[in-house]
């Protein structure tokens, strides 16, 4: 899995430097902060920057197919505060997830959104879902990283698939609050919804 990493990573600097080139702006205090946010993996397991879990009830969501149908205004639900971060020695964003959204860790989900496949990085098994479409998404500095999610696809999951598609995915929902590699949110063993 870490061999991944540093592809994915330089996957996100190559959208980020796209992107500021297809705009010819700067790009923004957020968009810099998510690609060193990108740039290096604490190794603190025990990281203090998930709350502690309150007690949420989530049977009133909206369930299909066994899964909790989850949106992006849902997972907006998360603040960050920049740290600096001595290894990429560059102020980073960390989340501090609401406690609906820790409430979901774990669990199945579905979300829809927009495709952003990472095929530059030679892993046809990882794609970004976001809220926005390719040209306001998060890596164009127009989102927040609450808005993006990596897509680890389930073994015999993998298809051809094509920016800018808005597709629903179902997988177990991860969040990530110290793994610089990847983004805060990640469906694992996700399958596409017909």
């Amino acid at each position: 899995m870490r061999l991944v990493a540093p592809k994915l990573f330089l996957f996100y600097i190559i959208m980020l430097s796209a992107c500021t080139a297809d705009t010819g702006a700067p790009p923004d205090k957020q968009a810099v902060a998510a690609a060193d946010t990108a740039a290096a993996a604490p190794q603190n397991a025990n990281s203090p920057l998930v709350e502690a879990i309150e007690v949420v009830d989530t049977s009133d969501l909206e369930y299909s197919e066994g899964a909790i149908v989850i949106d992006w205004e849902m997972l907006s639900d998360v603040t960050f505060e920049d740290e600096y971060n001595e290894e990429v020695q560059a102020y980073v964003p960390y989340p501090t997830f609401g406690a609906t959204i820790q409430a979901l860790e774990g669990r199945e989900v579905q979300i829809e959104g927009y495709i952003i496949p990472l095929e530059e990085t030679g892993d046809e098994t990882i794609l970004v879902l976001s809220a926005q479409p390719y040209s306001s998404c998060f890596f164009c500095g127009g989102a927040g990283p609450e808005s993006v999610m990596d897509i680890k696809l389930k073994e015999g999951a993998r298809r051809k698939f094509t920016t800018d598609d808005r597709m629903a995915f179902q997988g177990r929902l991860r969040l990530n609050d110290s793994d610089l590699y990847y983004l805060n949110y990640i469906l694992e063993e996700a399958e596409v919804v017909d």
